[in-house]
């Protein structure tokens, strides 16, 4: 028995062994071809974030692998490393390169199957390049072993270079400054703070293109045929195949060098034919700076919501400009980049609407289109949906009572109504709104165009959105990117520079209110001073504020360098020698002042031949003498003694910017004298000038002043003036809507002193208060008429800040209602709208005019209790208000027992943030709810 079974193990031992064998040999004879390839040249040959070969070299050749029924593996290396494994046998093929003689003498060549396009990146320190030669005297960073050493050598061999070892590297040494021209080849990178570094200093727009080169797989010399078997399998590929694995990867057809974009028209302020018959609007303008951050060529094809989407379904467009698509509206097309999210809202002549329930037999009118319609249905279930085709079609059908109201996108239809002169006949809700994202669409397939797009969109500072958003949308609360604090993105390079910059020096005015004055201790106090604190936040700078007398010699002092910064100084060729200016931040039109006996001044032409004050070394000097040389100038120290002067009859009249002007006679100190505006003068605007020793701030300060819209323009005006003046001066509509709209400076004084007529001064006021009800609406709750989150967050940072200031304690009572969701399930939600309206009443009732109350949400409140003793101030608040809501007995004669549940934090113990004080008073609330409610928490 052993015998047999030695016997059978011995046979099944020798089959395995054949087997193997066999196994061997079968391998041997399909053992893959080993194609080497670089690792870092995005989108053409790179490795992936897992590891893993990709781009579009690799298609093509898996393409070739598939055709030709050859396996064939991928070994990733390092560019010369990659020459190197082929020119020694490691490697059977190397995937593609540039042919140069160099080469030649190396290797043999496939003929090319695919091409790219290189240029050289040009810092925009030095961006006027406009030719390749001009370049000469910059080193220029290349990867070593690349082609475009040889290449740019054959145009001149008088160029420098400097050789990293990988394209990161390079990118990294152009984004540390150490070259100011690199080579590179079209296409996008894939480490975003990187590109955004290269993008902030290399604009793709001032590249210059060095060549177009051919791609060609090579081998070692004298393996022809293998040669023949590449250039075979290759000409088997597809021709509508190679264009697809390119589009997939470069996001556009390289014979056309640009994306078609689908556009909708008559949606303004977002997108919309403009008078000039080209594209307009919010979204144009993010799109056109795509276009200038990537170096891909657009246009615009326009028809209608319906049409501009079958035009990317028909081929016609490759990407649609941005689409309201939502899970209710699907256009079965893929979401490549969220654009923005609009804010739908109410519109109604009825003034006094808090719920569309609340009305009887509700009509509303919606766009058939719009993606919330099934919300209005749920949140509105008594409520008739008629829909209409148009903004137009809605309005009319308000104004004629066929519908109580509609939804409609805010911004566009608050452009509409005020365009045609409806504003103040209706209301708009904020309370009463959807939100809708807004997405670009490419087709399903075009993967690689949605890769393109959103790297694209991502190269796109959040400064430069706003500064977008804010010059289509004159409302912030229809503001996407605006609405939150705004982070300044700097560059590795930026941040390097300002860690050794170290302190500068500010100058200002002693005495030019509002603009900048000293205070009574020596303090720098006005509008600049916060232009100045905005610069020391957002880039970190020590700004030391130095004081002069007179503005002459403040310029002297800034050109030699002695300070480095000045605030409000208007732009003109001859300072533009010696300083470095900013983009406009306010603005600063020119008025006149004279004695009430003079003729009231509209424009310059009417100085001729007066003798007019001038502050010594303002830019008027220089150009009333070169244009007006028949007004008499008489230079003066100081916006005082100008005015002096016309009080002693030694000048007629006296120049200076119309808030200084405004500031020094609102107080009734120069009685005798009148201000006019001239109109010739009215699109002036200031400007920071900076020292050019340290000209490398300019774009930092230009991306802080980003930051300031017109409401926080608004804000510094409303904080550092008080003007109220009486004036008999006239102006024409022109100046006046100009300066209504686009000077906040102005438009402030002029609601008392620019007045045309009654129709105008009535309009101005009922603009007024319904931007004071948008306002408040936007910052307090309507049912209780407390504030809102939004105004509570704005409470708790200035508390903070004060108390901090002070060393004092504040304390935040977080507060849930014990019992209210019964009242509301049993009586219904008007009885339980009216009992939060009577908590909210003793709450507000109960605390200190420097305390503030907040309904958090459903039924929760927070109270702020500042400049608190200790803990047991807010223990004291805390038992009374148990105390007081234990008398609501009664809501509309239905019984109700209520009471709460309270968590409590202290400023600074138990944080030092509005996060962090929630948060822990939020938990303490939690604590109390579980153990039975009815109870306040501390620890």
């Amino acid at each position: 028995m052993k015998i047999v079974i030695r016997l059978f193990l011995t046979i099944i031992t020798t089959v395995l062994i054949v087997f193997s064998h066999s196994s061997v040999a079968t391998n041997l004879s399909v053992q893959p071809i080993k194609i080497v390839m670089g690792e870092d040249t995005y989108p053409y040959q790179y490795r992936d974030e897992n590891g893993q070969p990709a781009g579009i070299l690799v298609d093509l050749w898996l393409e070739w692998s598939m055709v030709t029924n050859t396996p064939i593996t991928f070994d990733v290396q390092n560019w010369t490393e990659s020459l190197n494994s082929l020119h020694n046998g490691t490697a059977d093929i190397h995937m593609g390169m540039a042919i140069n003689e160099q080469r030649l003498n190396r290797f043999d060549f496939a003929k090319p199957i695919t091409s790219l396009d290189t240029f050289l990146f040009i810092h925009k320190s030095i961006d006027r390049k406009r030719h390749l030669t001009d370049l000469i005297p910059y080193q220029i960073g290349l990867v070593d072993g690349s082609s475009h050493e040889q290449t740019l050598k054959n145009i001149n061999p008088k160029f420098s270079f400097r050789k990293y070892p990988s394209r990161i590297e390079l990118l990294k040494g152009a984004s540390n400054g150490e070259i100011l021209v690199f080579a590179g080849v079209e296409g996008y990178q894939r480490n975003v703070s990187l590109d955004l570094d290269i993008a902030n200093e290399f604009h793709t727009s001032s590249r210059l293109p060095i060549n177009d080169i051919a791609l060609a797989p090579a081998v070692n010399k004298g393996n022809s045929a293998l040669l023949a078997k590449i250039e075979q399998g290759f000409e088997q590929i597809d021709e509508a195949q190679r264009m697809r694995i390119e589009r997939r990867w470069l996001g556009y057809n390289r014979q056309q060098a640009g994306i078609m974009i689908a556009m909708q028209s008559n949606v303004e302020p977002y997108v919309d034919i403009g008078l000039d018959g080209l594209p307009d609007g919010l979204f144009v303008d993010l799109w056109k700076l795509w276009s200038k951050k990537t170096g891909i060529s657009i246009d615009f094809v326009i028809g209608d919501m319906n049409s501009s989407i079958e035009d990317i379904n028909n081929g016609i467009a490759d990407v649609h400009i941005g689409y309201p698509e939502s899970n209710e509206m699907r256009t079965g097309l893929k979401q490549a980049w969220h654009l923005t999210t609009v804010k739908s809202r109410f519109f109604s002549t009825n003034t006094n609407i808090s719920n569309i329930n609340d009305i009887s037999h509700a009509r509303v009118g919606v766009f058939p289109t719009a993606p919330y319609i099934a919300k209005i249905r749920q949140a509105y279930p008594d409520t008739q949906i008629r829909f209409y085709d148009s903004i137009a079609a809605m309005v009319d059908a308000s104004e004629r009572s066929e519908i109580n109201g509609f939804f409609a996108e805010s911004a566009s239809t608050s452009h509409y109504l005020l365009t045609n002169k409806l504003w103040t006949d209706f209301k708009l809700y904020t309370n009463i709104g959807y939100t809708t994202d807004i997405y670009v669409l490419t087709r399903l397939e075009d993967s690689g165009l949605a890769e393109r797009i959103s790297s694209g969109f991502q190269l796109i500072t959040p400064e430069e959105r706003s500064r977008i958003e804010n010059k289509w949308l004159i409302n912030p609360n229809d503001r996407y990117f605006s609405n939150n604090e705004h982070n300044i993105m700097l560059s590795q390079q930026q941040k390097d520079y300002l860690a050794k910059l170290g302190a500068i020096k500010m100058g200002y005015l002693k005495d030019w209110r509002p603009m900048e004055f000293q205070g009574g201790n020596g303090e720098f106090l006005g509008v600049n001073s916060d232009i100045k604190s905005l610069l020391v936040k957002h880039l970190g700078l020590s700004i030391i504020p130095v004081a002069f007398d007179n503005f002459d010699q403040m310029m002297q002092q800034l050109q030699s360098g002695e300070i480095q910064i000045v605030a409000s100084l208007a732009q003109n060729n001859t300072r533009e020698k010696t300083i470095i200016f900013s983009e406009p931040y306010w603005p600063s039109p020119w008025a006149i002042a004279s004695d009430m006996t003079q003729p009231t001044i509209f424009n310059v032409s009417q100085l001729a031949g007066k003798r007019l004050a001038v502050v010594q070394g303002y830019q008027l000097i220089d150009q009333f003498r070169q244009r007006y040389p028949e007004i008499d100038i008489i230079p003066v120290s100081d916006t005082l003694a100008g005015l002096n002067t016309v009080i002693d009859g030694q000048a007629d009249m006296f120049v200076e910017k119309v808030t200084t002007l405004a500031e020094n006679l609102k107080n009734g100190d120069y009685p005798s004298l009148k201000l006019s505006l001239i109109a010739d003068l009215a699109d002036q605007q200031s400007r920071i000038g900076i020292f050019s020793g340290v000209k490398e701030l300019q774009p930092l300060v230009n991306k802080v002043l980003s930051t300031m819209d017109k409401t926080a323009q608004q804000a510094l005006y409303q904080k550092w003036n008080d003007v109220r003046l009486n004036t008999h001066s006239k102006f024409s509509s022109k100046w006046v809507n100009y300066l209504i709209i686009g000077l906040l400076i102005v438009s402030a004084i002029a609601l008392a002193v620019i007045i045309i007529n009654r129709r105008l001064n009535l309009e101005i006021k009922l603009r007024e208060a319904a931007e004071d009800r948008l306002v408040f609406i936007a910052n307090h709750d309507n049912v209780t008429g407390l504030a809102n989150r939004t105004l509570l967050e704005q409470q708790l940072k200035s508390s903070i800040t004060s108390h901090k200031q002070s060393g004092d304690k504040f304390a935040l009572l977080f507060i849930d209602l014990d019992g209210f969701k019964i009242v509301n399930d049993q009586y219904g939600h008007d009885v339980g709208d009216m009992l939060l309206a009577e908590v909210a009443s003793v709450f507000k009732n109960a605390i200190r005019k420097t305390d503030s109350v907040a309904r958090f949400g459903g039924d929760e409140f927070v109270i702020i209790l500042n400049h608190i003793q200790s803990l047991q101030d807010a223990k004291r608040l805390a038992e009374s208000l148990l105390n007081k809501l234990a008398t609501i007995t009664t809501i509309e004669d239905k019984p109700v027992m209520i009471s709460a549940s309270i968590g409590m934090a202290v400023y600074p113990n138990n944080g030092d943030s509005p996060e962090a004080l929630l948060k822990y008073s939020d938990t303490l609330m939690y604590q109390a709810k579980r153990t039975g409610g009815r109870k306040h928490v501390h620890q």
